[in-house]
């Protein structure tokens, strides 16, 4: 079935045709001919088809956009080799900048996106299935080169520390989550007669809803006018790495950044916490091995367990030697025994003091929510010769259990 735009394409071109019937027959000043009459006819009968046909596509797209899907239910993925080999960022901008409208597979990505959305997007659409297909096979070269897309996509992964502590990536979904959380569940010995424990368990849940992450780049006339995949995944590659500073940002922070964004892990209710004034053992090793008994005394020390400290800490954990005589504290990125990143999120004062984090990381859930949306603006950047480029993304993640997890302040060397 052929989407609403194609159709309406189609139609376009028939009153184009008759309009230079009409307009030859004016210019020679005389009446049209029998053929010429025929023609009409025949292109009016055709005109007055594809409008039934326009009509009955848009009410199916329409209702596509407004059927409510269960929440949390994925959006149904495909791949397909002919939208990502064809599909042009450079081409969608230039067409939305002059004042005209999407064609081709551009078109048919832009309404894919929208049946995603349940709603009309404007600008550009980017469905889930051109983030999927990472790379194509160049045919005049057989190398293989990343999609514009792909590039968004494997940037965004690669630069965002969220990708690579464990968390829970849910993927896209088309709507609000809620994700029930087991807990309190009673297990215990007993006598051949006895009666068994209450097995009944408490069940929390972590809703998760679109925050919208926007970014925008400007794009010369110049670079818009190559049609070059490098030039287009260049452009992306930065969007997708800014994209997940600000994420890692938002995720990491000692408090909520706030401004739209999500909360961070640290301010999650029931987020077990210490300060070395509590402990008073002025030794970062001390220190990590506290936050390590800290969660699994509450939570037990099983899962995708990392540390995440800022930058200020890593000098102070470098220059500990030992966490005894015998073992380093950190060796091949692992800290204490566990694995130990470095972010600028947490909070510090550079040089005296570091905040930080270590826990269980897969009881941290993640999703994006819907299609990506570029909105293509040809006048905030026009005096530079540019258009600008908005991004927009919706993200949400939610911890499960703040016990999960322990956050700790100035800490000192």
């Amino acid at each position: 079935m052929k989407s609403s735009i194609e159709l309406k394409e189609m139609r376009n071109d028939i009153i184009d045709s008759l309009e230079v019937i009409k307009e030859t027959a004016t210019a020679e000043e005389r009446d049209l001919t029998s053929e010429e009459n025929d023609n009409m006819d025949s292109l009016l009968k055709n005109a007055d088809e594809l409008a039934a046909k326009i009509e009955r596509a848009e009410k199916v797209e329409t209702e596509i956009r407004n059927n409510v899907k269960l929440a949390g239910t994925p959006v149904q993925k495909v791949n397909t080799d002919k939208a990502t080999r064809g599909w042009s960022l450079f081409k969608a901008v230039r067409e939305v900048s002059n004042g005209g409208q999407l064609t081709g597979i551009e078109a048919e990505m832009h309404q894919q996106a929208e049946t995603e959305a349940r709603k009309g997007l404007q600008g550009i659409g980017i469905p889930t299935m051109l983030k999927e297909k990472r790379a194509i096979i160049d045919q005049g070269t057989s190398a293989i080169a990343p999609t514009a897309v792909g590039a968004y996509v494997d940037s965004l992964q690669a630069s965002g520390l969220y990708n690579r502590v464990g968390i829970n990536d849910l993927g896209t979904v088309a709507a609000d989550t809620v994700l029930p959380i087991a807990g309190g569940t009673t297990v215990a010995w007993a006598l051949e007669n006895g009666a068994s424990a209450d097995g009944g368990a408490d069940f929390g849940k972590v809703t998760l809803s679109p925050n919208r992450l926007t970014g925008f780049a400007d794009l010369s006339n110049v670079i818009l006018a190559q049609n070059g995949p490098q030039a287009e995944a260049s452009v992306m590659r930065d969007m997708g790495r800014n994209m997940a500073t600000q994420i890692d940002a938002a995720m990491f922070a000692s408090t909520d950044v706030g401004g739209g964004a999500p909360g961070c892990i640290p301010g999650t209710s029931g987020t077990l916490t210490f300060t070395e004034a509590t402990f008073g053992s002025g030794s970062i090793a001390s220190d990590m091995l506290e936050a390590i008994q800290t969660v699994a005394d509450d939570h037990g020390l099983d899962g995708n367990l990392s540390f995440v400290n800022s930058w200020e800490l890593y000098s102070a954990i470098k220059k500990e030697a030992q966490v005894s005589s015998t073992y380093p504290l950190y060796v091949d990125d692992r800290l204490a025994g566990y694995p130990g990143y470095f972010s600028s999120a947490p909070a510090s004062s550079a040089g005296v003091s570091g905040d930080g984090m270590f826990g269980d990381f897969g009881r941290v859930y993640f999703a994006q929510f819907g299609p990506s949306n570029i909105i293509v603006d040809p006048y905030s950047a026009a005096g530079t010769g540019c258009v600008r480029l908005i991004m927009n993304n919706y993200f949400d993640w939610g911890v499960a259990s703040g016990a999960s997890f322990v956050k700790y302040t100035t800490l000192t060397a």
